[in-house]
């Protein structure tokens, strides 16, 4: 008979896919989705987390032969840890010697709390851009060790964010990098605080902090998002150049991901009385266009890559779904603030 050591009830976060069937996009980067998986294994609300993300697009024409010339730029309200911590769940970090490592696993699992292990990419099976080409530390939930054959249960995002089984002598050799100099604690542990420490304020009350929160820190970056959207008219008058970036098709994608992630987000709010204008009929059909305009510049410039035929007519047509999306975007940002506005006078 096998011998497993589990967290049974330890599932990765599945929001997103729940939204976008066909997709497995992540909550804007794996670092939400982890602690987005830890709110739900600790069944802690997950507003704070949720609301911690302000995106401002960002056009910089020096680095178009390189990267990041375009993003849709995640900006971290708060440090992760500290969210964590305020929630009630805390962070042991350590650096187990690797002869330890086993036992270092059991031990965090029998006492009821998830792990996550940063591992060097250059060693992972599956993970095309990286393995044997390219190092880079990821972190990777483990919540599960089986003694008789020796594999090791993870989550995490290879191929999409789910749960994975591997050989424990195949993860050990990617936590043995030199990369891990980096980062030396590779090892953190989560664990429950005492929920004494966090009941201080009602289940309501406590979202209702968490959306007056969120509406300031919106209405604090007002400026700064609606500038931005410039960016994206520089974007189409530089389209020729960045058609041609071999990282063009990766940083639609990230775009697009990202503003599906606010779609997710809008959708939890809603939830808390926060549209007392009606405005979500107007954004909800605005925001769907800008990112079916998004997914278009990316069917119309994957079209012209992989024929290699950059015609005026595709980017042409190309600049023209960009100057719709400012538009959709411009439209959507004054009434998405016009509702925080309402709510916050409430």
């Amino acid at each position: 008979m096998e011998e497993i050591v589990s967290l049974d009830t330890f599932q990765p976060f599945d929001g997103m896919i729940k939204m976008f069937p066909h997709h497995n996009f992540p909550y804007f980067n794996c670092d939400y989705n982890l602690m987005l998986t830890l709110a739900h294994f600790f069944r802690k609300d997950e507003l704070s987390i949720l609301n911690n993300v302000v995106t401002i697009y960002k056009f910089d024409k020096q680095k178009i032969q390189t990267r990041g010339y375009f993003k849709l730029q995640v900006l971290d309200l708060e440090e992760g840890d500290k969210i964590l911590k305020e929630m009630g769940i805390s962070i042991h970090k350590k650096s187990p010697e690797i002869d330890s490592l086993q036992n270092e696993i059991i031990s965090s699992i029998v006492k009821g709390n998830p792990i996550s292990i940063f591992i060097d990419l250059f060693y992972q099976r599956g993970r095309e851009f990286y393995f044997n080409k390219k190092h880079g530390l990821h972190p990777v939930f483990v919540y599960g060790f089986n003694l008789t054959n020796k594999e090791i249960y993870t989550v995490d995002d290879i191929t999409e964010y789910r749960q994975y089984s591997l050989p424990f002598s195949e993860f050990i050799i990617s936590c043995m990098s030199s990369e891990h100099i980096k980062m030396p604690n590779y090892f953190w542990e989560y664990s429950q605080e005492s929920p004494a420490n966090h009941d201080g304020l009602s289940n309501k009350k406590l979202a209702q902090t968490h959306i007056n929160k969120f509406i300031e820190n919106m209405c604090r970056y007002e400026n700064e998002i609606t500038e931005g959207l410039n960016n994206i008219l520089l974007l189409a008058e530089n389209f020729e150049l960045v058609i041609t970036n071999e990282t063009f098709i990766e940083t639609l994608s990230s775009t697009i991901y990202r503003k599906c992630s606010e779609k997710y987000r809008l959708n939890t709010l809603y939830k808390y009385n926060i549209d007392s204008i009606d405005a979500r009929p107007i954004l909800d059909s605005l925001l769907d266009q800008i990112i079916n305009e998004w997914k278009s510049v990316r069917i119309y410039s994957n079209k012209a890559i992989m024929s290699k035929k950059f015609t005026g007519e595709i980017i042409d047509k190309c600049k023209g779904i960009l100057n719709k999306i400012y538009t959709n975007e411009v439209n959507f940002n004054t009434q998405f603030f016009l509702m925080l506005k309402a709510a916050k006078s409430l």
